[in-house]
Parts: C-alpha cells; structure tokens; sequence
C-alpha cells in the first residue's frame, strides 16, 4: 500500500523549534497509525510526559494554527520496505509534527488528500473531519483553510500556508 509522502520545503519548524511539537495520533483513547502529509488536531501533553501531546484528527473546521503536518523522519528498519511511500508512523510512534505559520509552504502526494480532490494549481486546500486534506476550486463555507496549491512538481503538489 502506497502512503502519504511530504516534503517540508519552507516550514518555520525546519529552523525554528517552537513549531514543531511531537505527538503521538490516537483514535479516541487508542494509539493509531497516521501518515506523513496528514494534518491532526494538537492536544494537551500525555499524561507524566514533558514533550509528548495527544494529537487526534481534525474537524473540518478546527483551528488550523492548533493543528500540525505529520512530517516524522521515514526511518526504514526493513529492506522489504524501503520507499518513502511505503512508511508511515505506526501506533504507538512519536511523530513529529510542523505547526503551521502563515506563509508557511510544503509539499505532499496526492495519497495525503481525500477522495475527489481538485488537484490543480489554485486550489484551495481546506481541513476535512479526518486527518486527509481536501483541495477545492473555491473555499467552501464551514471548512477551515489551509492554503493554495501554488505548483504541481511530478507527484508533489507544493501548498502555501494561509
């Protein structure tokens, strides 16, 4: 199976720590897989640890600037697996998360978008109710936006935070 890919091009937390946060993804109170590209909801910090936070999937309309881009180092400790799409972060993982800043700019798979995408240069990428993006012609109502998809490059398509 195929999974998410993501390229942190120009994100502050590539060079600023303060945002990136790590987390692990949970299903109500149940550790659970996530892929890189997949946005999810930052919580408060697990109980007895300092660092660590609770990270679940967002509403489509959360906050964005309270979510994070899943963007864990794709550690390969198979030789059976040894492609970027085939790593994801697996229950129970601390992942590493890329809080978002305006003008913020990263570049993910298509697998890092739900089903039915616009996946065109100016769409507009909203949040879903799971830890997949939308892409949209135009930003509908109720759903938080993310950014734009401001160039398509081979598989990646490059978004702009907003």
């Amino acid at each position: 199976m195929a999974y998410a890919c993501v390229r942190t091009d120009n994100m502050s937390g590539t060079v600023n720590g303060k945002d990136l946060v790590s987390l692990k993804f949970m299903v109500g109170e149940t550790e659970a897989p996530v892929e890189n590209g997949n946005v999810v909801l930052v919580g408060d910090h697990l109980e007895g640890e300092r660092e660590v936070r609770k990270a679940t999937a967002p509403t489509k309309n959360a906050d964005v600037y309270k979510c994070a881009l899943v963007a864990s180092e794709e550690v390969v400790k198979s030789k059976a697996r040894n492609t970027l799409a085939e790593f994801r972060n697996e229950a129970g993982d601390i992942a590493r998360g890329y809080r978002f800043v305006a003008n913020d700019c990263f570049s993910v798979t298509a697998e890092a978008f739900a089903d039915g995408a616009a996946l065109e240069v100016g769409a507009t990428v909203e949040l879903t109710d799971t830890t997949k993006l939308s892409a949209v012609a135009e930003a509908t109502g109720g759903a938080s936006v993310v950014g734009k998809i401001v160039l398509i490059e081979n598989e990646w398509y490059v978004i702009e935070v907003a």
